[in-house]
């Protein structure tokens, strides 16, 4: 159970705060940042929550291109107490929220707004994140997880109770992209890894009808493959599931 401690602003970690900032400026360089919804999530372990440890975000009202370390606030996982700052963050931070509690292996939780991604799935229908690359598999580690185009997790987080375990990579069709990682990092890669296998998708799409061709996508076979050994090729670590 949680408060033994409780959160002050000696508690207030900026190495993790400037962390944030750090990966909210790759994401705006990237062309990933439209407006103020997007966000970043930071679990970090702290007593004042043994089990579920607190959250590093933004507030509401600022994008994460302009925004600085006085917009960085922290809540609490269970009940999106805010324990640091004095504006609380989106009504998307139900979904980092829910996430971290049902993933305690998850720290790190970003979600954008890529147009590449929006605009595919959205015109395409498409119901799964093909690959035309031997790599992308590998950062995912899992499927790619698409949503009807009517359901929005940040709204009815409840919803992720049912697949937040069998992924690490939603797609809303008409809204986003919300990657998830052990460490923020893992989670960068895991964004920007989809996007580029999504931008590689449409160019090579639009190559193959130029030339009348078939796209050559990666096998079935080839991706679970690439999904049971991601831990070994990427981190040179055995897939602890499998261990």
């Amino acid at each position: 159970m949680a408060v033994l401690d409780a959160f002050d602003a000696n508690s207030f970690d900026e190495r993790t705060a400037k962390q944030l900032l750090a990966y909210a400026d790759r994401l705006s360089r990237r062309g990933y940042v439209m407006n103020t919804l997007g966000n970043i999530a930071l679990r970090v372990r702290h007593s004042f929550d043994p089990e579920h440890g607190v959250i590093y975000t933004k507030q509401m009202g600022i994008s994460l291109e302009e925004m600085g370390m006085e917009n960085v606030v922290v809540t609490d996982v269970t009940a999106g107490r805010l324990l640091y700052g004095k504006t609380p963050p989106s009504i998307g931070h139900i979904m980092n929220r829910t996430i971290f509690r049902l993933r305690p292996d998850i720290n790190a939780v970003i979600h954008v707004h890529p147009n590449e991604v929006i605009a595919y799935f959205s015109a395409t229908g498409a119901r799964e994140l093909k690959y035309i690359s031997a790599d992308t598999a590998l950062i995912l580690s899992a499927p790619a997880w698409v949503l009807e185009p009517n359901i929005n997790v940040e709204i009815d987080a409840s919803l992720l109770e049912d697949f937040a375990h069998k992924t690490n990579c939603i797609i809303m069709p008409n809204h986003g992209v919300t990657t998830l990682g052990r460490n923020i990092s893992e989670a960068y890669h895991r964004m920007t890894s989809t996007v580029a296998e999504v931008q590689r998708t449409i160019l090579a799409l639009q190559i193959a009808t130029s030339i009348g061709r078939e796209v050559n996508w990666i096998s079935e076979a080839s991706v679970q493959r690439m999904y049971d050994d991601a831990e070994m090729v990427i981190y040179g670590a055995p897939n602890p599931e499998k261990s």
